[in-house]
């Protein structure tokens, strides 16, 4: 089964469940070799560590902050917050914060009017939220929130060998592929339809046609949950897939600082929800890149490629999470072919940078999915409590809560240097090492030169002084003159 997962940007690049059968693959798979979950990360002190985590000695009444969040008044919320920065973190208040996040971007007017946008404008509902999540980390409640930028350093070319030398995966690993659930699930359904043929009479041909219109009707009406729900039937492993994909787009997301929206795993929450309903997915990750959407929308500021680097983590962090998990990725087809339009589109607004043809789409690809794997290893820990608060049916407030709690307990903290270096040598060739630093550069002494003064006799040192001495005498003199000057004209 090749189910439909979406990932959004600011609500924008979509993947339809359609986008998921017969796409092609513009990228080569990757493999793997198994790191600790505590690496290169940098450990919190055990004084940063409390036995309630956010909670802090508070001497204000919060009870107004509370009805803010309660009535969704984010930016009032905020404010509030960024006053008070004292203000006691239970549990229930943090759900609150991101209760009232996912319902200010849920229910937002642009929801609507961004349905016929490539890339949405900023709007008050998200500049909220990210002010929101930034007055959170500014106070040190999100310790992990921005903590990575990129795993590796040096080259951004990733050859297919050197991707197995780092990660230990077969190279198919990360490329979707297709199974027989639908296969098999339409076979069933037509033998169940023959027989009951056989025993109402009703004409076969008559049952077929009714499917194709329940069928019709629930991707019109229903976003096809009744349809994958059936489907699911036929693999019962697929949802824990879809599960661990979707979570490595939001800890992605996190991790590199993009403020998360909300997340939906299966077709009837999307249908529930105004960022999916009219997407035509079972199960998505919307998040926001602030940075990267004024770009875009800055009538011609060129993109970093510090923006592309971050969105292409983001994207492949799905498949990056089923190859790693699973050995194989079933589902992200559909991100696949959000990354290759995104970074196509590119070509002729960037001067002097990167042209976007299929080679380099690949080698992005493979850099992203390099990233996001990394990441996930790292922080393990975290991702596995993440999994663990989706499993529990927890919202956003849940996951964010078990990432950060998961940091304190393991003592995880921001990225500090690199795992590794992809080194390019003289021939061409790109070589891993994650040993290698780069040497201090070394600052030249300045020399100064001294100047001497010109030797003088005895004589002659004595004669200047006192041709000084003179001078300062008369100096004093003008000076007590101009003195008793002012005291007669005082007076």
């Amino acid at each position: 089964m090749r189910y439909s997962s979406t990932i959004i940007f600011s609500l924008s690049l979509l993947h339809s469940s359609s986008a998921f059968v017969g796409r092609k693959h513009y990228y080569s798979t990757i493999s793997s070799r198994k790191q600790g979950g505590s690496g290169h990360a940098r450990r919190i002190s055990s004084s940063s560590s409390s036995s309630s985590l956010f909670v802090l000695q508070s001497t204000n009444d919060a009870s107004h902050f509370d009805s803010l969040l309660d009535q969704v008044k984010l930016r009032e919320a905020v404010t509030y917050l960024q006053q008070h920065p004292d203000t006691l973190l239970t549990k229930d208040r943090w759900n609150k914060i991101f209760t009232a996040i996912e319902e200010r971007t849920r229910n937002a007017e642009e929801n609507t009017e961004n349905l016929r946008a490539d890339f949405p404008l900023e709007s008050a509902a998200r500049n909220e939220m990210t002010a929101m999540y930034q007055t959170l980390r500014d106070q040190n409640h999100l310790q992990l929130y921005g903590a990575v930028s990129t795993m590796t350093a040096g080259s951004h070319s990733i050859p297919p060998p050197v991707m197995e030398e780092i990660l230990g995966l077969p190279m198919q690993a990360l490329t979707p592929q297709a199974t027989n659930t639908i296969w098999i699930a339409g076979v069933l359904t037509a033998t169940v339809e023959a027989l009951a043929s056989l025993a109402s009479g009703i004409d076969f041909n008559a049952l077929v046609l009714l499917t194709l219109l329940g069928a019709v009707l629930d991707r019109i009406l229903l976003n096809g949950a009744i349809f994958e729900t059936y489907l699911k039937l036929f693999s019962p492993g697929v949802q824990q897939k879809i599960l661990k994909h979707e979570a490595n787009h939001l800890f992605a997301a996190y991790l590199l600082g993009c403020p998360v929206e909300g997340i939906v795993l299966s077709a009837w929450a999307a249908l529930q929800d105004r960022r999916f309903e009219s997407r035509q997915v079972t199960a998505g990750t919307s998040f926001f890149d602030p940075e990267l959407s004024k770009a875009i929308n800055s009538g011609g500021q060129r993109l970093t490629r510090a923006l592309i680097d971050r969105y292409s983590i983001i994207v492949m962090a799905g498949i990056a999470a089923e190859a790693d998990q699973f050995g194989r990725a079933d589902g992200g087809a559909g991100d696949e072919m959000a990354l290759v339009a995104f970074l196509s589109r590119l070509n002729g607004n960037q001067r002097g940078t990167t042209t976007w043809d299929a080679a380099a789409i690949k080698n992005q690809a493979r850099w992203g999915a390099l990233q996001a794997t990394l990441m996930m290893r790292e922080y393990k820990p975290a991702y596995d409590a993440l999994v663990d608060a989706l499993e529990a049916g927890g919202q956003l407030g849940d996951c964010i809560y078990a990432i950060e709690k998961a940091a304190r307990d393991h003592n995880l903290k921001p990225m500090q240097r690199p795992v590794g270096y992809l080194l390019e040598e003289s021939d061409g060739q790109v070589k891993w090492d994650p040993d290698w630093r780069p040497e201090p550069k070394k600052e030249k002494p300045i020399l100064v030169q001294q100047q001497t003064a010109p030797s003088q006799s005895v004589e002659e040192s004595l004669e200047v002084l006192k041709e000084y001495r003179v001078s300062a005498e008369k100096r004093l003199q003008e000076i007590e003159q101009q003195l008793e000057d002012l005291t007669d004209k005082r007076s």
